[in-house]
């Protein structure tokens, strides 16, 4: 791949994936994308599905390499990286109840995904991608594994989807049998990406009054860091 005749295409394609990268970081700081609570990933995939049915038959086949290799490890390399950004004292404002419930969520979900998709007769690695995306951290923990179309377009469809009816639920009343804390470990051990987390937390509680955003936030990072023990 880097050998001295491919090193230059590599690097190319190396280099559209970076330019897509800052874009996506770019637009989602755009206010109207950043009201909707759509995180720099949820904007790149959809600059891929733009790329994949428009430029991704006129690009040199050369470049592949390199796209693939940003796909492959340095995506990977990243996602268990964003982990380890978790705290240990993070970790102990919100106790051992997150850190409990997140592994009992994260292992139900993944092997109920399978024994669904087997039932359902759907193909393997698309149950557990779907099961693995669900499970952690959304389109990430997709992509962390293997990209499959199917199951990081299902985790961002129901995903966005959850981060607007939690607060609907919370303020209808339907989580009056939680307590606050309560209400954060729910959001943050459930809901896919951070940014569906951080939206919905700061729908609930919008200053951190109730103690509802921040450990949601921090509950949801515990999933993210799963994610190294689950790829290996």
């Amino acid at each position: 791949m880097f050998s001295r005749g491919n090193r230059g295409n590599t690097l190319h394609g190396i280099l559209l994936i970076a330019l897509f990268s800052f874009s996506a970081f770019y637009i989602a700081e755009i206010p109207f994308v950043k009201s909707l609570s759509f995180s720099p990933l949820i904007v790149g995939i959809i600059l891929g599905m733009i790329y994949a049915n428009s430029l991704r038959n006129r690009l040199p086949e050369t470049w592949v390499p390199g796209i693939k290799f940003c796909t492959k490890q340095v995506l990977r390399a990243g996602i268990v990286l964003y982990g380890f950004r978790l705290t240990l004292t993070q970790v102990a404002e919100v106790g051992l109840p997150a850190v409990v419930i997140d592994t009992i969520v994260v292992a139900g979900t993944i092997f109920l995904g399978i024994w669904l998709g087997r039932l359902l007769k759907i193909d393997k690695d698309t149950a557990l991608m779907t099961s693995t995306g669900s499970a952690i951290c959304g389109a990430a923990a997709v992509l962390g594994a293997e990209p499959v179309a199917i199951a990081v377009s299902t985790v961002v469809i129901f995903g966005t989807i959850s981060m607007f009816l939690y607060p609907i639920m919370y303020r209808a009343g339907l989580l009056d049998g939680l307590s606050d804390m309560g209400v954060a470990i729910y959001t943050g051990s459930t809901l896919h990406e951070v940014a569906h987390v951080a939206g919905a937390g700061n729908a609930m509680d919008p200053t951190d009054a109730l103690g509802i955003a921040g450990p949601a936030t921090i509950t949801k990072m515990i999933r993210v860091m799963m994610l190294a023990p689950v790829l290996v």
